[in-house]
């Protein structure tokens, strides 16, 4: 049977079916090939020739082929056997006994092929492993027990006996296997240490003879054979030593051979470590064949690390899963003694860690000068169990605590062979393909066949290029086709099976590839080339398979997701929404729960939410190849997938309770065509000046405005136009949110309900947003009196911004105005419902023409008649209802009335402006005016300001707040000039003297020897005088002075900003002038009396002498003396006391013309029973005096305390 099998499926075998085939072909279907008329093989005897000619043409290059193989394979045979000059006697002798060796197999070789079932193949086209190593590290044993066949080891001598013992491989040994051909090179070529000379020379031979005979591919891979015990025993720097000359013979495998091959480590003998043999003695034959070690991923090369750096890792799991088994193993041996062994087996392996992990660091050690090695793999191996065990934990504690070594006895029982078998067949031989090419004979090749296929087109360019074009134009199409196909099975990767998230980006390439194949859905519009057609175009067939393939993919991938991407939108729905509702219905419609599937709908949604999962311009192309592929999805009926019930029933509940006019109204504001309509601002419909007079206490920007929806250009061309739409789609789509509402279509009251309920929550959202945007306004606050100007000047201007501003919400406001008329014989106007009103009141005929105008039309239709049926008494018609929008325009009216004078006069709005530029010429008028403008210039803008207040009373409620702020901000800016001029006025006439006057003297200054000039002190104090002067012209009318303190008055309720400290100093200069000048006049008078009261009993007499008025007392009489300050004569006031026997006993004098208050000053005052008097004591040489004064006021001028208090203004 396998022989029959082996017949059935040699190339010679099948290529003669082929043959048989096309020869049937030609006999059957070659009479009704035609070129023109001409039909070449419609004659018997020319089909015979042909069909003749095509089976010795078989013949032939079957023939050729098998010739072409022997000799392939003798030659290669021949040359092996043959060597060219080598370097040396020595080298020579070394190069003829591999010849020898190999010439053992030549005569069997030459004409054998090797392999199983049919598929065996020449010597040189299996591949070729080369194994090195130093000596004895078991390369030769491991080949013998590697359980591979060796179909040549009776007829060749290859088999246990070639193993001559356990001392090793001299020279080469080829081992020649159905599956490779594996070359045991001798341990010296490794090493190179007993004849470095010799060794290298023949090493190099044998490279160059590997080379020439299989110059493309010299070998497949390599072997590295290391023993454990080697690595384990071996000092450090002997194990480095080994590295090095594994990684010298690697490169020079690479330099000679000029090809990249994959690397495997193969740690051998194994057995020797302590336990080995009792640890894995459960394994049965195809457990002990199993690979143990460690593969690395495929090192390309080019990074800075190589696959070394993961074998610690990898290593470390390798131990946790020889640690899972100690426990099986322990409960599963009997013995005490291989119980141990085999619980301290994990650890013998852990301490080969960081040894095998050092040997391959060496010897795999990246270098920016050298290629480095393609390290497939590092495993450990056992040929077979000979030898000593050794134990590396006790050998490493005797050697540390100075004690000999404890010899293991070698094991018991038959060898066998673990862990090499999987390891040959399922990881190195099935690697055989990566291995590279010789590139510079591949560019050698490569520019053969380039020449040999230029010339052959050449050729072939006459007659048949009409064909051939059309062949290999279709033969890439389906190449195409096939390799699109497998790189669509590469993309797909893990996205076949349940889907569990809604991510589309894992699928995106996978349904690109499909779409934008040269057959494929995205091509199905592209013209065929002519050169691809002449009878031969395959795209037809092939699109039968690539279009169905692709919506196969689209059921499959792209639909769960969507589903699973709605079901996560459903879940968490916790109030109604317009995203809500979209979601569920596009849920119910791909789920087969809808009566119909609308691809509008389920389009609308997946851009809004590809919007938000993938934003930004990167992202724009995967969102539109999401957007084409459902397109697709939903060009044909889906395949239904499964929904979540409990998830459908409560959205359901939770949309059930939104009103559906409620839902019209959100469906309709989520229209694309409401986000693309422009925002109504203040910036622009303001003027280019508003920024500058305008502001928002909100903090908004003047370019945040009115959304476009609540515009009346919103209303009409959107908001009527397509609420009959929506409100009809609402109430034909109960089932959405109902499961027993039947589909279908709604009746026009139904929908008419809908309509209106949704135009009036649209109507108070319209209303809001107008109301919140005139709130939102005021006039910028006057920094000064110039900017005050500035601003009126722009405000009163004829390009005033706050009046565009107001007449263009007035427009936007009266939704019930008529649209502009169109132009002669068209309806261009025609855009709203108001003309559709406007026609009911005619015949049907005009009726029926309005309904035409469109959707707004019909929809104003439907709410007109709908109002004369229901809302009106009988004999109404559908022309008294309403204008749609009138609701608005209602709430609006006062603002229109505002704005739009009677009769087209003038209106409030123009009058207000009109104040507003009196204001500003008054204000200017004021600014130029020197000094503080005069209290007639304040009154006269006062009075405008309330005017302005006055002529907003009629506006609606913003307007008066506008007015309002404009008048006060006009009175504060008014207030600042004055304050301006006050403080240029005092600066330059009160300020100055007031300070050179006062500053620094007495009374004001009560330390001080300077006294203040009465002349100044008249010319500052006196009634009319400097201060007096000031305060009654600038400062009255603003002060209340009939209390004290005094306080300050508003104007046009503001405040003047002038400090009560400020008016304080003009409240205590006013109680001065009252105490000083009780008769008017320029300079101070006061009178008084003075009598003595008591008098020291040590003194016989006082005398007082005030500016040459003598007062004496000596314990008799109290006389009193009458005297006015200041006096005529010599300013001065004296004390002086006399004894009993007329011995002076003291006195006090004081000089100047404030001499008697700075004598009072110097007494002790006190015991004043009324305001208008107080008594002195003066002390003098042990003796003292009491006097009572007595003024004619209760202004006392001597304990006045304005006088002590007062300081000259500073600013206002």
């Amino acid at each position: 049977m396998r022989k029959i099998l082996s017949i059935l499926t040699a190339r010679w075998f099948v290529t003669l079916i082929g043959v048989l085939l096309l020869a049937a072909i030609l006999w059957f279907v070659g009479p009704l090939f035609a070129f023109a008329d001409a039909r070449p093989l419609e004659s018997e005897l020319v089909r015979v020739a042909v069909i003749a000619a095509l089976l010795v043409i078989w013949a032939f290059a079957v023939a050729w082929s098998i010739v072409r193989s022997r000799n392939a394979n003798a030659r290669l045979v021949d040359d092996m056997a043959q060597q060219g000059t080598a370097p040396g006697e020595a080298a020579e002798e070394e190069i003829e006994t591999i010849r020898g060796r190999l010439t053992e197999a030549l005569g069997v070789l030459k004409n054998t092929r090797l392999g199983q079932k049919g598929g065996r193949r020449w010597l040189y086209e299996l591949p070729w492993y080369i194994l090195i190593g130093p000596p004895g590290a078991g390369k030769t044993t491991a080949l013998m027990n590697s359980g591979v066949d060796f179909p040549l080891a009776d007829r060749t001598g290859q088999g246990r006996d070639a193993i001559r013992g356990i001392g090793g491989t001299r020279n080469c040994d080829w081992w020649f296997t159905n599956e490779a051909v594996l070359i045991d090179t001798a341990g010296r070529y490794t090493t190179q240490d007993s004849h470095a000379a010799r060794d290298a020379a023949a090493w190099k031979g044998f490279l160059g003879l590997l080379k020439r005979n299989r110059p493309r591919q010299p070998i497949n891979g390599a072997l590295i054979c290391v023993s454990i015990s080697d690595l384990a025993i071996m000092p450090e720097a002997e194990r480095s030593a080994h590295a090095r000359a594994v990684r010298q013979r690697l490169q020079e495998l690479t330099d000679e051979l000029g090809v990249r091959f994959p690397v495997y480590v193969l740690f051998t003998k194994a057995d020797l470590l302590a336990g080995f043999a009792e640890f894995f003695d459960d394994l049965d034959r195809e457990a002990r064949e199993q690979v143990w070690g460690i593969s690395f991923a495929y090192d390309e090369g080019k990074g800075e690390q190589g696959a070394v750096a993961e074998f610690l890792k990898q290593f470390d799991r390798l131990i946790d899963r020889l640690n899972e088994r100690v426990i099986t193993r322990l409960h599963q041996e009997p013995d005490i003694r291989n119980r141990s062994l085999i619980y301290g087996f994990p650890a013998q392996v852990a301490s080969l860690r960081e040894p095998l992990h050092e040997f391959l660091t060496e010897a795999f050690r990246p270098s920016r000068y050298d290629a480095r090695p393609l390290l497939r793999g590092a495993y450990l191996t056992s040929g077979t169990q000979e030898g000593t065990p050794f134990d590396r934990l006790m050998g490493a504690m005797a050697q540390s605590f100075g004690l000999d070594r404890q010899q293991m006895a070698p094991p018991q029982g038959r060898g066998r062979s673990y862990f090499l078998t999987a390891l040959l067949r399922r990881v190195v031989f099935a690697e055989a393909h990566i291995v590279s090419t010789n590139p510079r004979l591949e560019r050698r090749l490569r520019w053969v066949r380039w020449g040999a296929t230029a010339i052959a087109l050449l050729v072939l360019a006459g007659g048949l290029s009409a064909w051939t074009l059309s062949y290999l134009g279709n033969r890439d199409l389906i190449t195409s086709v096939q390799s699109g196909l497998n790189d669509y099975g590469a993309k797909l990767g893990d996205a076949v099976g349940p889907v569990r998230n809604a991510d589309l980006a894992p699928i995106l390439p996978a349904l690109d590839l499909l779409r934008a194949m040269p057959t494929g859905y995205g091509r199905r519009g592209d013209d065929v080339p002519m050169s691809m057609q002449f009878g031969l175009y395959q795209g037809d067939l092939l699109s039968q398979g690539t279009v169905p393939a692709y919506r196969r993919a689209l059921n499959t991938l792209l639909l769960p997701r969507l589903v699973v991407r709605l079901e996560d939108i459903l879940r968490g729905v916790k109030a109604p929404s317009n995203l809500a509702y979209v979601a569920l219905k596009s849920y119910l419609m791909l789920g087969g729960r809808a009566p119909e599937i609308d691809r509008e709908t389920i389009l609308a949604w997946l851009k809004v939410d590809l919007d938000q999962r993938y934003p930004g311009a990167d992202n724009a192309p995967h969102r539109q190849a999401i957007l084409d592929h459902t397109t697709a999805l939903l060009e044909r009926p889906i395949t239904v997938v499964g929904i979540d019930g409990r998830l459908v029933d409560q959205v359901r509940r939770i949309l059930g309770a939104t009103p559906p006019a409620e839902s019209a109204y959100r469906m309709l504001l989520s229209d694309p065509a409401v986000a693309a309509l422009p925002e109504w601002t203040i910036s622009a419909n303001g003027g280019p000046e508003a920024g500058r007079v305008l502001a928002r206490p909100s903090g908004k920007g003047l370019g945040e405005g009115v959304p476009g929806i609540f515009t009346y250009r919103g209303f009409h061309e959107t908001i009527l136009a397509g609420m009959e739409r929506t409100a009809r789609m609402v109430a034909s789509e109960r089932w959405v949110v109902d499961s027993q509402a039947p589909p279908g279509d709604a009746d026009d009251a139904a929908v008419t309900r809908i309509a209106s309920d949704a135009l009036q929550l649209y109507y108070n959202d319209y209303i809001s947003a107008w109301n919140a945007l005139l709130a939102d306004i005021q006039i910028v606050p006057f920094q000064s009196q110039d900017h005050a100007i500035e601003t009126l000047n722009i405000l009163s201007g004829p390009s005033s911004p706050l009046a565009a501003l107001l007449r263009g919400a007035a427009k936007q406001t009266d939704l019930a105005a008529p649209p502009p008329e169109p132009a002669a014989g068209t309806s261009a106007g025609l855009t709203g419902g108001q003309k559709a009103v406007a026609g009911m009141a005619a015949d049907e005929a005009a009726a029926a023409a309005q309904r035409a105008l469109g959707p707004a039309g019909r929809m104003t239709t439907l709410l007109a008649e709908d109002y004369a049926k229901t809302r009106l008494g009988g004999g109404a018609t559908a022309a008294d209802a309403p204008l749609p929008g009138a609701y608005v325009s209602d709430r609006f009216r006062d603002l229109r009335a505002f704005v739009e004078g009677p009769n087209g006069g003038a209106s409030p709005l123009d009058d207000m402006i009109r104040t507003m530029a009196d204001i500003y010429r008054q204000m200017t008028r004021s600014a130029m005016a020197p000094g503080a403008g005069g209290a007639a210039a304040n009154a006269e803008l006062a009075a405008l300001a309330q005017q302005l207040t006055a002529s907003a009373g009629r506006a609606p409620e913003v307007m008066r707040g506008w007015a309002n702020q404009i008048s006060q901000a006009t009175s504060e800016a008014t207030i600042g000039g004055a304050r301006r001029g006050l403080n240029a006025d005092w600066n330059t006439t009160g300020r100055p003297l007031c300070q050179a006057a006062l500053g620094g003297r007495y009374p004001f200054a009560r330390g001080s020897k300077q006294d203040v000039k009465l002349d100044d002190f008249g010319r500052l104090f006196a009634p009319g005088g400097l201060i007096d002067g000031f305060f009654t012209k600038n400062l009255a009318q603003y002060v209340d002075t009939s209390r004290s303190p005094w306080r300050w008055t508003k104007l046009n309720n503001v405040d003047l900003g002038i400090s009560d400290s400020t008016l304080a100093q003009f409240e205590k200069a006013a109680r001065i002038r009252d105490a000083f000048f009780p008769q008017g006049g320029m300079q101070p008078s006061v009178g008084l009396e003075i009598q003595p009261m008591d008098l020291s009993a040590n003194a016989a007499n006082v005398l007082l002498d005030v500016n040459g008025q003598i007062l004496s007392y000596d314990h008799g009489p109290q006389p009193t003396l009458a005297l006015r300050w200041p006096g005529a004569a010599a300013n001065q006031a004296r004390v002086s006391f006399t004894g009993e026997t007329g011995t002076p006993l003291g006195g006090i004098t004081q000089d100047g013309p404030w001499a008697l208050f700075r004598l009072i000053d110097q007494s002790r005052v006190g015991g004043a029973s009324a305001s208008d008097r107080f008594r002195f004591t003066v002390s003098a040489g042990g003796a003292s005096a009491t006097f009572e004064v007595r003024t004619g006021s209760v202004l006392n001028p001597f304990t006045l305390p304005q006088l002590r208090d007062f300081q000259c203004p500073q600013a206002f």
